[in-house]
Parts: C-alpha cells; structure tokens; sequence
C-alpha cells in the first residue's frame, strides 16, 4: 500500500518539478535590473524590454509551441522546454549584451512549450482533480518566484549577477529533466504504464484526428474563449508591470535599498502561494461557484493598486491581497477552461489562443510602464494604469465565468 501511494506521488513530483521553472527564470530579473543595467548602461525602456522579452516568446511562440505538442506529445515537447530553460538561462547571464538577449528568446521559447504543456497534463491525466492540480501548479510557481526574488539580490552580493541569474534556471532546470524523463519518458503517451498502473491512472485516450480537424475550426466562434483571452491580456499584463517594477517603485517611494526593495516586493509573490489553494476550498469545502470565486479574487486583486496609490505606507498589506489575489486568479481561469473543454485537443488549442494573444500584448507591459515612469515623475500614473487594466480584467472574467453557452457543434465528450 505504501509503495503505491509513492508511485501515486511520481506523476504529480514531475509536473511539479517541472512548474518550478515556469517563472523563476524570467522573475529573477527585476531585483538585478539595477545592476545589470549599470553593467550594459541600459535605459529604462531597455531594461523594460529585457524583461518583457520572454513574455512576448510566450505569445509569439505560442502557435509553434502547440503545433510542436500536437506532432510530438506532450512527454517529447517538455523535454525541449526544459532544455531551452537550461541553455537560454546560461546564455543571458555569460554572454556579451547581445547574449542577454538571445538568452531571453531561448528562455522564453522554451517557456512557451511548457506553459501549453502543463494545463494539457493536468487535463489529461488528473481530470478527476483539476482544481487542486492547478492549484498546486499555480502555488509551486509562486513559491519559487518567491524564493528567486528574495534571493536574488543578495545572492548576486555574494557571487556577482550572472551567477545569480543563471543558477534557478539551471539548476531547477536540470532537476525537472531528471524528473520528467523518469516519468514521463518520450514515445510514451503519457506516464510510464508501470507508474500509471501503481499510481491508479486511467488509461490516456487520445484524440480522435477527424473531431479534432472538424473542431478546430469552430473554436474562434464560440465567445466565451475570448472573454477568457481578454480576462488573461489584462492579468498578465497587470502581473508583469507589478513583478517587474515593484522592486524599483518600492526602493524609490519607501527610500529602500536593493536588497531590502527586492525582499519587500518578494511578498507579492509569497503571498501567491496561498492564493491557488484558496480555490479548491472556496468551491469544494465552502461549495462558493465559480461566478462568486472569481468575484471575490478580482477585488482583492484591484486593491493592490488602488492601496500603493493611497496608501504607499501601508504596501506589505496591498502586496498581501494582492499576492493572494493574482495566484487565485490563474487558478480559477485555468480551472474553468479545462473544464469547459472536451478533450486534450480542444483544451491544446483553447490554451494555445489565450495565451499567443495574451502574452504577446502583455509582453509590452514592462516597457509601457518604463516609458510612463521615464516620462511622468513618481509611480502615481503606472499604478493608476495598472488599476484601469484591472478592472477590464475583472469585466471580462466575470463574463466568462457566468457565459454557460456550449462550443459550437456539440457538449463536452469526456
């Protein structure tokens, strides 16, 4: 019985492993843009754009990233993706200032491969546990994004920038790999047969080719999918502002230094932890639906900025709310588009829209709020867009969450 319930925990180590590389590369930035920027002598647009780089991989990449799941497999595709984090993060920290950049496409085309890959797991092989999969998806991320931004910066004390902003992504990187291939090895369909069968999964059906050929065609009709793409735009578009500036606003409005700013804006992304397992209890334990969940995540997450504009001293308890909300809100959304969708296909191609839009319009987030700070003094009207973005969010989520229409062409099959 033991042995069982540890092959049970194999499936669910190795999503996990491999999630704890999803952001951890891209957030160790911010708390070195100071540094790195005195090195290169970088300007704020610049800097915005070395950081808003891996996001736009995300969209940009996206279609590729999908049609290399559709041809490979989900096992084959992440091998590449954790590659891509390994080389691309050693690329940005030793190369000259080009290598900067290269290494953040690298980065980012690799991320974009697991950022399909991991929903399309958790749909695949955990239907029967969505929302805590998602959850815990969602809060692995979160801690290491916590961990990485709190390290950051002293760490870089220590052993300089480079190593510092290279070791997550190589380190958690290859560790993922080990990880991955043990259990989900290339040419499998899914887990290894020996592990799903200890581990009590059922059987992966694939998708029939013909449905999913027919299908594909219907997906830009049905409206809910883009209240889902307009409701990430602007999520991810106000997280990246927030991830990649708040260390920066907090050391000039709190008069903080580098490390103590990178600390401070660590608690965002701590609080994020919480934030996806604070779903499941909502809509299971507490039995809230879905419509009030999301409800009550968009106001926590419209807080942040409204507090940091009124209320600048009292930022550990907006990053709190906010952190907590922001976490939330990627659970929920995901959450309800696995569930919406029919099969592994549907849920591919449903998650591949939302994110080549979504990412790539929020990849100019970073340098939108670069140019307004560079333009206008003090961090009062980067915070005010951020709130106005936010509330668009919150419209279109809602919206989503509340649309009960079906795909077009038929209900859900699986």
């Amino acid at each position: 019985m033991r042995g069982r319930r540890l092959w049970a925990l194999a499936p669910a180590f190795a999503l996990l492993a491999c999630a704890s590389v999803m952001r951890a590369p891209v957030v160790v930035i911010p708390p070195l843009l100071g540094q790195i920027s005195a090195d290169f002598q970088l300007n704020p647009v610049q800097a915005g754009v070395l950081v808003g780089l891996p996001v736009l991989c995300f969209g940009v990449l996206t279609p590729i990233a999908s049609v290399l799941l559709r041809l490979t497999g989900i096992n084959h595709a992440t091998i590449y993706c954790l590659l891509g984090v390994v080389a691309g993060s050693l690329v940005r920290s030793f190369g000259a200032q080009p290598g900067l950049y290269l290494g953040s496409l690298i980065l980012g085309a690799g991320l974009a491969i697991g950022n399909l890959s991991i929903p399309m797991l958790i749909g695949r092989d955990f239907q029967r546990r969505t929302a805590l999969l998602t959850g815990a998806y969602t809060s692995t991320v979160n801690i290491v994004v916590a961990l990485v931004t709190a390290a950051a910066a002293p760490v870089a004390v220590v052993v300089g920038w480079r190593w510092s902003a290279a070791g997550s992504g190589v380190v958690l990187g290859l560790v993922a790999l080990v990880a991955w291939v043990a259990v989900y090895p290339p040419g499998d369909p899914g887990a290894r047969a020996g592990i799903r069968r200890r581990a009590g999964l059922s059987p992966v059906q694939p998708a029939s080719p013909i449905a999913a050929g027919l299908e594909r065609r219907q997906i830009g009709r049905w409206r809910v999918v883009w209240l889902f793409v307009a409701a990430f735009v602007c999520h991810i578009l106000a997280y990246n502002v927030v991830t990649a500036w708040l260390p920066t606003a907090l050391a000039e409005m709190r008069h903080m230094s580098v490390v103590g700013a990178g600390l401070g804006s660590s608690l965002f992304q701590a609080a994020g932890i919480a934030g996806p397992f604070l779903v499941p209890i909502l809509m299971s334990a507490l039995g809230w639906s879905q419509l009030r969940t999301m409800a009550a995540v968009c106001v926590c997450w419209i807080t942040l900025p409204i507090g940091l504009i009124a209320v600048p001293g009292w930022w550990p308890v907006w990053s709190l709310v906010g952190g907590l909300a922001q976490g939330a809100f990627f659970t929920v959304l995901f959450v309800v588009v696995i569930q919406r969708a029919r099969d592994v296909d549907e849920n591919r191609r449903i998650t591949a829209l939302i994110q080549t839009i979504g990412y790539t319009v929020a990849a100019t987030g970073p340098v939108a709020a670069g140019w307004i700070h560079s333009r206008v003094p003090g961090w009062t009207m980067t915070f005010v867009a951020v709130f106005l973005v936010l509330v668009a969010m919150s419209v279109c989520a809602l919206l989503a969450v509340a649309d009960s229409s079906q795909p077009p062409e038929g209900k859900r099959t699986v």
